[in-house]
């Protein structure tokens, strides 16, 4: 007997939940537009009522009447535009209220796990589809639903002319799909090259002393043009076949209408019929028409807002799990368990770190060493729950460090990388994690790092603004800062990242005596170093090889025995 098992369904994107709720919304759009197409028919019912009334009867009053009647019809339709226009805004600008916090979040989280360039990316297609939502093309989607309204119209007034109106529009709609069709592949590129120029110039702009400094500006600026002129080459041909396209799609059009008004004229003759079944038929062939014309103009704007859909639904899918995971009560954690941890990069040959097992008590402070390559900052970042371990899993009080923010336990680590970043304004804030919580943890976390009385000679103290990404303060000073951070709320775990590369003496028994608070109130401190000098406040040491550790133990029977320099006898 063979069994099948069936996957559950995914659960809808939080997009896709939103659009959903906008439903009535988009109906209520759709009835706005049911009415303005409506009284679009006014110009047409007034030419013919024109002929049939008011030439025959030569009454003034019949013609005074009949257009007041028309010109509130008129009004009534433009005031009906008008107001799905402005519910479209405010639809665009509901989901931006709504979306933006967990597009943010996902983003984030999408940065860390895959593609930093795609994630920004992603971040950007929710504007684009506000900006759709604002633009006159996603009115004219809701206008294309009654072109056969029109064009069955067409067939009422008589067989001929409603058939030279369905081939009409099924001429605009192959050009609508060649279209489609002919921008596709060069819009997808240039969206790729103009991201990619995005990316390089950002790069650019972060390493600009040393661009500057080593002469580099030209070649950074040639590196960043390339990819923008990739991109606006890649537009323009989308640009000029749009361009050839509608050409001929106006010319169809206006052949169209040529054609339509010599059938009525003749049907006219022939039938000896009203002259003014000409002016009505050329109205309805033009209304007809007019929304499938539009949307052939407005394609590349619903191009992008459809493949802007399908990235940010495609980013929200991937994480889709990390978000679903529910706030859990968490222990305190008690002590640093690795086991058996191994971690390999995505495509790559071979792991970067294989078989970590270690165990840390509470106060602990192990210094992880070894040369360059070894795995050093890829187990700190595994420790710090930057990133994953492929296999094995780092323990927090028998909780997975990666999992922990998801269950509101971020306060419980704190990480202190090689490339400090600082985000916020004032010190509080950066401090503080950007929590706006109690200033107090933040002053606490300052003392603990010897940080307090330089931030109080300041004239503003923790209200002073260090200027975006700290450009303000010099490296060890916002190395010292990034500290403070690490600190903040008295973490169970904090993890190091040559965190002395930048001090100076001062500096130096300033972060020594920080790692000796943090060890008297029980925090684990893991530091990984290129630097000796630090080992005298750890107790414990992890030499690092390949990805392995090659040896484990106290500090001072680890340095005796693999790193003490040996002993010169004399001759």
């Amino acid at each position: 007997m063979t069994t099948i098992s069936i996957k559950p369904p995914r659960p809808p994107t939080q997009l896709v939940v939103a659009l959903r709720a906008c439903a009535g919304a988009f109906g209520l759009v759709f009835l706005y537009s049911c009415g303005y197409n409506l009284f679009l028919l006014a110009p047409s019912i007034y030419l013919l009522q024109i002929y049939d009334r008011v030439l025959s009867s030569r009454s003034a009053d019949t013609l005074l009447m009949l257009t007041m009647i028309i010109a509130i019809g008129v009004m009534v339709g433009s005031t009906l535009d008008i107001v799905r226009r402005a519910a479209l805004s405010r639809i665009g600008s509901w989901l931006d209220h709504r979306l933006r916090p967990m597009v943010l979040t996902a983003s984030f989280e999408y940065a860390a796990r895959a593609d930093t360039g795609a994630a920004t990316e992603c971040y950007r297609d929710l504007a684009a589809l506000r900006q759709f939502l604002d633009s006159p093309a996603s009115s004219l989607f809701f206008d294309v639903p009654w072109a056969p309204v029109f064009l069955f119209l067409l067939f009422l007034v008589h067989p001929l002319l409603g058939t030279i109106g369905l081939l009409s529009a099924l001429a605009l709609l192959l050009f609508a799909f060649l279209t489609d069709l002919a921008t596709r592949e060069p819009l997808a590129y240039a969206n790729l090259a103009l991201s990619r120029s995005y990316i390089r110039f950002a790069t650019a702009l972060k390493n600009i002393e040393v661009i500057r400094a080593m002469g580099m500006q030209d070649g950074a600026a040639l590196i960043v043009y390339r990819d923008a002129e990739m991109a606006r080459r890649a537009q323009d041909i989308a640009m000029h076949r749009t361009e050839i396209i509608l050409g001929f799609s106006k010319s169809i059009r206006t052949l169209a209408q040529i054609l339509m008004m010599g059938s009525a004229t003749w049907l006219v003759l022939a039938n000896n019929g009203s002259a003014g079944i000409i002016f009505v038929a050329s109205l309805l062939l033009g209304r007809g028409l007019a929304p499938i014309e539009g949307a052939i103009g407005a394609w590349r704007s619903f191009t992008f807002a459809r493949n802007a859909f399908t990235r940010l639904n495609g980013m929200l899918i991937s994480v889709a799990s990390e978000h679903d995971a529910r706030m859990v009560p968490l222990p305190e954690p008690n002590g640093l368990v690795l086991d058996n941890v191994s971690y390999i990069k995505p495509f790559a040959d071979r792991p970067i770190l294989t078989g970590i097992t270690l165990r840390l008590a509470p106060g602990d402070c192990i210094a992880l060493i070894g040369p360059s390559g070894s795995g050093k900052s890829t187990l700190g970042r595994v420790i710090a729950g930057v990133v994953q371990a492929t296999s094995g899993c780092a323990l927090l009080g028998g909780v997975d460090i990666s999992a922990l923010r998801l269950c509101g336990g971020t306060r419980h680590v704190g990480y202190l990388p090689q490339d400090i970043e600082l985000f916020g304004g004032a010190i509080k804030d950066v401090i503080g994690r950007l929590d706006g919580g109690d200033p107090g943890k933040a002053i606490d976390a300052a003392k603990l790092v010897g940080l307090h009385d330089a931030i109080m000679r300041l004239p503003q103290g923790y209200e002073t603004d260090i200027g975006e990404g700290g450009n303000l303060l010099l490296r060890a000073q916002r190395q010292q800062l990034g500290l403070a951070r690490a600190a903040y709320g008295n973490p169970s775990l904090i993890v190091l990242d040559d965190p002395n590369s930048s001090l100076d003496y001062d500096g130096e028994r300033m972060l020594f005596t920080a790692i000796e608070r943090m060890k008297s109130r029980g925090m684990t401190v893991v530091i990984m170093t290129h630097r000796m000098g630090i080992l005298p406040v750890t107790n414990k040491i992890a030499i690092m090889r390949n990805g392995t550790v090659a040896a484990f133990g106290d500090s001072e029977r680890i340095y005796e025995t693999y790193l003490q320099p040996p002993s010169r006898t004399g001759t």
